[in-house]
């Protein structure tokens, strides 16, 4: 058991480095932009940027069940990449479905999982929140200015 926590530690780091840093190259990316998003962007220009966020947060979410997934299939949890990746998303995102198990031994692994998900998930929705927040505060300021 101990083995199995300091494992799920070590990928929960792993996974909470990639999301902080895709999550702050993002915000860096809009920072970058602040100034024309917030003078002249239009409707337009604020949903490609929604667009762009989310299909980057996709991306950080999907590479943080890759890694879990490998780590299956290296330890031969399951029998195919597939069924590892498409346990790891069931577990991180807490569908559970129940339909396959790690075996008895690493089953912890997939609860701490879906612990990792939940917040990783809640840091994701806070940062499109604050990001559509501001474009609403940006619109705001500029229809009472014209």
């Amino acid at each position: 058991m101990f083995n199995e926590i300091i494992t799920a530690a070590a990928l929960v780091s792993v996974c909470l480095i990639i999301h902080l840093a895709g999550i702050l190259l993002m915000a860096e990316w809009l920072l970058q932009r602040r100034e024309y998003l917030e003078q002249t962007a239009g409707k337009r220009h604020f949903a490609v940027m929604l667009l762009a966020l989310f299909l980057g947060i996709m991306f950080l979410h999907l590479m943080q069940t890759s890694l879990w997934a490998v780590f299956y299939y290296t330890k031969n949890l399951f029998s195919d990449f597939e069924t590892s990746l498409y346990f790891s998303m069931v577990s991180f995102t807490t569908i559970g479905y129940g339909d396959v198990l790690l075996p008895s031994k690493w089953r912890l692994l997939g609860v701490i999982e879906g612990f990792s998900g939940v917040l990783l998930c809640g840091v994701s929705t806070g940062f499109v929140f604050a990001v559509i927040n501001a474009a609403f505060q940006f619109r705001l300021r500029r229809s009472s200015q014209g």
